[in-house]
């Protein structure tokens, strides 16, 4: 394995790369703004905008050379509540609104303390368990609809291979939700009863699967290119 794609995304832009593993070398392959959308109930990412840009750069990437794998990294503090066929229960929230700070008291109330998580609190959305919270309780029909969360990395590595995970860098990343110490989710998970939606942790190397044929359809990439969990960057 040495020609790796890399699905990037930061908040401000998503980038993909062709990293060579022997050299070190990177190769900039596309760029677009990571938009942030303000129609629906709240602000949030567009999902639809990202996967078109990403299926479009593995098809052009893998006309012009070979890819032994596919990575992703992205932002912390994201995740996606997703039904149960798969599509959005609710848009993928932006942790800079500050909806989840209407609710800062009730949560405060049952968020576990640093001692257990290591996440200090954090206004607007950037406690990724706030969001969740706030979603629960501002759009229970959506979250009803919900049968798992996956955090940002997690997400796209399952479109592309179909299936889940969660990951212990981006559960780690002040969320509230993850006891590093016991590498085992938190007491507010069990609390919410949010335990049944998180997948299981693997580790961020952990190749998911080979990529699903309706990428290698849209992409050219060869079947059984392997998909590679990811990582909070």
């Amino acid at each position: 394995m040495r020609h790796i794609a890399v699905f990037d995304i930061g908040k401000t832009n998503a980038k993909l790369l062709a990293v060579d593993l022997a050299t070190g070398a990177e190769t900039s392959v596309a760029k677009r703004p990571n938009a942030v959308l303000a129609d629906g109930p709240y602000p949030h990412y567009d999902i639809d905008g990202l996967w078109r840009f990403v299926i479009d750069g593995l098809r052009r990437l893998a006309a012009r050379q070979a890819v032994d794998a596919i990575s992703i990294t992205t932002h912390g503090a994201a995740a996606v509540l997703l039904d149960g066929a798969g599509g959005l229960a609710l848009p993928a929230l932006d942790y800079e609104h500050a909806g989840p700070d209407d609710l800062a008291a009730e949560y405060d109330a049952l968020r576990p303390g640093f001692s257990e998580t290591g996440s200090p609190r954090l206004p607007m959305g950037l406690n990724l368990g706030a969001q969740i919270f706030w979603q629960a309780r501002c759009f229970p029909e959506g979250f009803a609809r919900t049968k798992a969360i996956l955090t940002w990395p997690q997400y796209w590595s399952f479109r592309l291979s179909g299936v889940m995970a969660s990951e212990p860098t981006s559960l780690g990343c002040h969320t509230d939700l993850w006891n590093p110490w016991a590498a085992d989710f938190s007491g507010l998970v069990d609390r919410m009863g949010w335990r049944r939606l998180l997948p299981p942790v693997r580790p961020a190397a952990t190749v998911l699967g080979p990529v699903l044929p309706a990428v290698v359809a849209a992409t050219g990439l060869p079947a059984g290119t392997p998909v590679i969990s990811g990582i909070h960057d």
